[in-house]
């Protein structure tokens, strides 16, 4: 890998990949958690994938934003260029922002009344933050409108600068030499300018109850993984909790969900519950709680060790439920957000993972501190957590 520091504060990045294609990457240190106004992030990436017409993408870390594009390496300069013009001298006139500022409404409104995504919502400021946050629509929408030319403009001049800036490539190490010679005369002319705080996000954990619509009750838990190394035991315990879950639930027309749930680069492990039959719900809680006691004090069967191994490695995987780009990856890496994931090394693994590695798996997650939201239900906290015996 070369990391390297241009004169005027750049970070690139560069990491080898095999194939005959790159993807490059760039990263803002502004996002959502740092923005000067609030809703001026989203309004600045719609306006920048507007005008993209699909040539980038967009992927989003809470105070960090990425933009990457691909391609064949005689493509190379072509998307630099893109990403170079995109993200720094965008169309910005009163037109462009009235019509992001509308899409990004419509966006907002059309999702503001989705349970799950309020559940969702809910669930990753519980588990990084002390604070409940409510989302208040109609504020969000009301601040949105209220944007003009010259705060976009303005967070541009102030975002777009060296020192806030990471380039990230991945593609053959035979083209490094070139990257950088290209970033330099592109990036390099930008002001050194000053760097935008990124500051850790701290796992809190914690409790939140959302009122609901009535209709539908939904449930989350989780607990944190951001610094496991080796996934090969996580991966093999998912897919057995899964599974005993969806056999579970079954009879209760109730569905479950085990990811790897990501956030800001940082990870969880969610299990999600939710449930149409209000009288059922007591005991879908029950069987949540039930299989993670199974779980971290009980051995699996030589049987459910072997099956549970081999659906590991037909769902691809827990992890890649939160795979993000290689360049944006290694940007990512630089900031210490989340950790490298040997892909390779934990499909090895997982054939020499045994019940016992389950279970003080099980036992090393389940024990930190949970988060739990409940939408449309209320159960208190400590009697989740005496259920699961976890004290």
């Amino acid at each position: 890998m070369l990391k390297k520091v241009l004169e005027n504060g750049i970070n690139l990045v560069c990491c080898e990949s095999h194939g005959s294609g790159f993807e490059v990457s760039l990263t803002i240190k502004s996002g959502h958690q740092n923005e000067p106004k609030l809703g001026l992030a989203a309004l600045y990436e719609n306006i920048v994938a507007q005008q993209a017409q699909g040539g980038i993408s967009a992927v989003y870390g809470g105070n960090i934003t990425s933009f990457f594009t691909g391609g064949s390496m005689n493509e190379l300069s072509k998307k630099l260029n893109l990403l170079w013009h995109l993200c720094s001298h965008p169309v910005i006139n009163d037109d462009t922002v009235t019509e992001a500022a509308n899409d990004v409404v419509l966006h907002t409104m059309d999702l503001a009344g989705v349970p799950m995504r309020q559940t969702k919502l809910a669930y990753k400021h519980t588990a990084f933050s002390q604070n409940e946050v409510v989302w208040d629509t109609d504020e969000y929408i009301k601040r949105v409108t209220a944007l003009t030319t010259d705060d976009v403009n303005d967070y541009i001049k102030t975002c777009y600068v060296g020192k806030n800036l990471i380039i990230g490539y991945s593609g053959p190490e035979s083209s490094f030499d070139r990257v950088e010679k290209l970033v330099s005369s592109l990036f390099g002319k930008l002001p050194e300018g000053k760097r935008c705080p990124v500051s850790d996000l701290l796992y809190t954990g914690g409790y939140q109850e959302i009122p609901g619509n009535g209709a539908i009750q939904i449930a989350m838990f989780g607990w944190d993984i951001s610094r496991l190394s080796n996934f090969a035991e996580t991966n093999v315990l998912m897919s057995m909790l899964s599974a005993r879950l969806e056999r579970a639930l079954a009879p209760l027309k109730a569905t479950s969900e085990v990811k790897i749930a990501g956030y800001f680069g940082y990870r969880t492990l969610r299990i999600c519950v939710s449930c149409m039959n209000r009288n059922n719900f007591k005991k879908v809680l029950d069987v949540v709680c039930e299989n993670v006691r199974r779980i971290t004090h009980e051995d699996a069967s030589d049987r459910r060790i072997e099956t549970s191994r081999q659906r590991a490695m037909t769902e691809r995987l827990a992890i890649s439920n939160e795979a993000l780009p290689r360049s944006v990856h290694a940007a990512w890496l630089h900031l210490k957000r989340g950790i490298d994931y040997d892909n390779d090394r934990c499909i090895r693994n997982i054939w020499r993972t045994t019940a016992e590695d389950v279970r003080d798996k099980a036992l090393d997650i389940f024990t930190k501190k949970m988060t739990c939201v409940m939408y449309g239900a209320k159960e208190s906290y400590d009697d989740l957590l005496a259920k699961m015996d976890l004290h």
